[in-house]
């Protein structure tokens, strides 16, 4: 599951280039953009993005930050939370003592390593002091930011000795075993939760009480996995219930197609799709920060790390995880990839061999030039009168990463969510730890509940989804009680005089056998149909009438079931044919196009994503200017028919620029680099427009075009 290293970051400013090292450095926490490798700096590496990740266990990594950092760049850290990197800690290389009382263990009592070289750990106090330590020492070389990453367990475990004595302290009884029974499952992974965010809330505090190497304060950013990616490893970690940490500067979302896949093995349907399953696993990673002042940056990933797969595979995986993550138009910030080694350098067996497919590097680039660009927002666009459906949310828990499920894991939760999306409504996660926070909840005008696959930890939530519905709200209610967590008498619900968190939220709604009633303003619908059986034909019968008629009770409108969903950022435009085909007019340039070629119209088919810029404005006015460019166009100016602009780009991997240019009027072009040599360019002219291409400087090349 883990896959990173040591990180050490390093920022341009969003709006301009490469900056000198001169020049002051902007935070961590203003970088829009910003990837990861685990070497020195190296030209053929030298994507123009704000931060530059140096991810490399070591016992010094202060000769890689320099080299990235010489460059003009702001720098931070990452390091593990979860595992033992180095086998430093639990083998008493780092104090003299041993710990193998610290590392996860499975039930037989096996080590739990990750890729079979290093042991989860168990953030006992041991184990966050040799984290802290590293901060400080971090913060000491200079890092602007510590970013700990991936402060997650497994749920399998809790059979280390350790464990055992916290697991007593913490609930006044004898440990069990989380195979003993559903209560035992529930009470490791609470208790493994409760321990990282303990580390979280100390490694915070370290980093707060350190000056940055610039007298500002450090940023202090969790890198973390999607809860439904963690449901499919059986991984427990605190992200619903991080909320309330207070002081955290924001998250990465880490996706790449391994979790998007996986995720998806966990859910059975016959129309299940990767976009729909990168959808909500994005979706929930922008939940967590959206209306607060917490950042987010996701995470795309062009390729991943199983040799089984081919670039063709990577490359259509990549188109569809970026059309997912460019609708959530609530964040602007991007790892536009983890470890640029496996596509721009020879040697990794990825894909078959690297480096990747020229072609697919230059669309990675042209990619990344959007991520670069596109605005906070957006629009949804449909046909007709019909509401898009933005507002429908599905309540989620981190107790979902406790609760033992059978079957097929995201049988229940997908089965609310995947469903939504093929018929293109935008539905959202609603993080259940944040709905005692009334902005948050004026999100969602329809939200739909089922507490089989997870339970309430507070009644306060309850509470708060209560309030909301008499507020105006629409809530729908789904499923049963009765399992063998709700008759735990050790829970909040029995203490309160109730056989199950369900019981206590109808009573508190006014609950009756009816199907539906009005409650306060708002409006609640029950119904005893498990989401479990909404990956079949169950989803057209049984579900979407319930959406629809909450929707249209709430709103007062229709709710649109296009099939495809599509949405308008500044000049780009994102589309998914999901179910239905997708028509798009007007000229469009196609991003996902090598050649970058502009089409009058576009049409998808059922299973096809698709990103564009649109030019239709620009080729109607005619004037000279670059229409696309791969990553980075630093500048560009007009001015007496004379184009210039400037490119920076990684070595041995081609710029490529389409331009606007006078009709029937003579182009000449003209390229140098930074020393002021020529740089041969390569031209393929059409009426309205040109394409450009020529060998990428990390300093940049400046291009001059003009009539002959």
């Amino acid at each position: 599951m883990t896959r990173f290293r040591f990180l050490i970051l390093v920022g341009f400013c969003a709006g301009c280039g490469l900056l000198s090292a001169a020049q002051t450095t902007q935070s961590f926490r203003d970088c829009k953009t910003i990837f990861q490798t685990n070497t020195s700096f190296d030209p053929r590496l030298a994507i123009a993005v704000d931060g530059v990740v140096v991810h490399r266990h070591a016992a010094s990594f202060a000769g890689e930050l320099d080299s990235w950092r010489k460059q003009g760049f702001a720098v931070g850290r990452m390091f593990f939370a979860d595992s033992d990197a180095g086998n430093a800690y639990w083998t008493g290389k780092w104090d003299g003592t041993e710990y193998p009382q610290d590392v996860e263990r499975d039930r037989e009592g096996n080590v739990v390593k990750c890729a079979g070289v290093r042991p989860y750990m168990l953030p006992t106090d041991g184990w966050i002091r040799y984290l802290q330590q590293m901060t400080e020492q971090s913060l000491r070389a200079g890092a602007g930011a510590i970013l700990p990453e991936e402060p997650l367990a497994h749920v399998f475990t809790g059979y280390e000795e350790s464990f055992k004595a916290l697991w007593q302290k913490r609930y006044d009884r004898p440990w069990q075993g989380q195979h003993e029974s559903a209560e035992a499952r529930f009470l490791t992974a609470q208790l493994k939760n409760e321990l990282y965010i303990e580390l979280e809330r100390r490694l915070l505090d370290t980093t707060k009480k350190n000056p940055g190497p610039d007298g500002r304060t450090p940023g202090f950013i969790l890198p973390i996995h999607s809860i439904y990616s963690n449901i499919a490893a059986q991984l427990v970690a605190p992200l619903g219930t991080s909320t309330d940490l207070p002081g955290i500067d924001g998250y990465i979302g880490q996706i790449w197609t391994g979790p998007v896949n996986w995720a998806l093995g966990h859910y059975d349907s016959p129309s299940k799709s990767f976009f729909g399953s990168a959808f909500v696993l994005y979706d929930f990673f922008t939940q967590l920060a959206v209306g607060s002042e917490r950042k987010m940056w996701l995470l795309i990933d062009p390729v991943e790390d199983n040799p089984d797969h081919t670039w063709a595979e990577f490359e259509q995986w990549y188109k569809h995880g970026v059309a997912a993550m460019l609708m959530m138009k609530d964040t602007d910030r991007y790892e536009i990839m983890p470890w640029p080694d496996r596509i721009f350098l020879p040697g990794y067996g990825t894909g078959g061999k690297t480096p990747a497919p020229e072609d697919y590097r230059v669309v990675i680039l042209s990619v990344t030039q959007v991520l670069q660009e596109v605005p906070l927002g957006g629009q949804w666009e449909t046909t007709g009168d019909a509401a898009i459906g933005e507002g429908v949310g599905v309540a989620m828990a981190d107790t979902l990463m406790w609760q033992r499920h059978s079957g097929p894991w995201l049988q229940g939760a997908y089965g609310m969510l995947l469903p939504l999306v093929e018929r293109g409504i935008p539905v959202s996660s609603v993080v259940l730890e944040r709905v005692k926070e009334p902005e948050y909840l004026k999100r969602f005008k329809v939200i739909v509940l089922c507490y089989e696959d997870f339970k309430p930890t507070e009644s306060w939530m309850n509470d708060s989804l209560t309030m909301w519905v008499k507020g105006g709200g629409s809530l729908i209610v789904l499923g049963k009680d009765g399992d063998e967590l709700d008759r735990c008498e050790n829970f909040w619900w029995h203490k309160q005089g109730f056989a199950s968190p369900l019981a206590h939220l109808l009573s508190l709604l006014g609950g009756t056998k009816e199907s539906s009633w009005k409650s306060g303003s708002g409006l609640v619908t029950r119904s005893e149909i498990s989401p479990r059986t909404f990956g079949t034909a169950a989803a057209e019968k049984e579900y979407l009438p319930l959406i629809e008629t909450a929707w249209k009770q709430t709103t007062g409108t229709s709710l649109s079931l296009s099939g495809n969903l599509v949405m308008r950022r500044g000049p780009f435009v994102i589309a998914r044919a999901e179910t239905k085909p997708v028509k798009l007019s007007g000229r469009l340039l196609d991003i996902f196009d090598p050649s970058m070629n502009i089409r009058d119209g576009i049409e998808l088919t059922p299973g096809q994503s698709g990103l564009y810029r649109d030019v239709q404005a620009d080729l109607a006015a005619g004037t000279p200017k670059v229409l696309h460019a791969t990553h980075r166009l630093v500048n560009q100016s007009t001015d007496s028919s004379v184009l210039r602009f400037v490119i920076r780009g990684p070595a041995e991997t081609p710029a490529v620029v389409r331009i606007l240019w006078l009709r029937d009027q003579p182009l000449a072009i003209s390229a140098t680099d930074p020393e002021g040599k020529p740089v041969a360019v390569s031209l393929d002219r059409d009426t309205e427009t040109a394409l450009i291409r020529f060998a990428n400087h990390p300093q940049g090349v400046t291009v001059s075009c003009s009539t002959k």
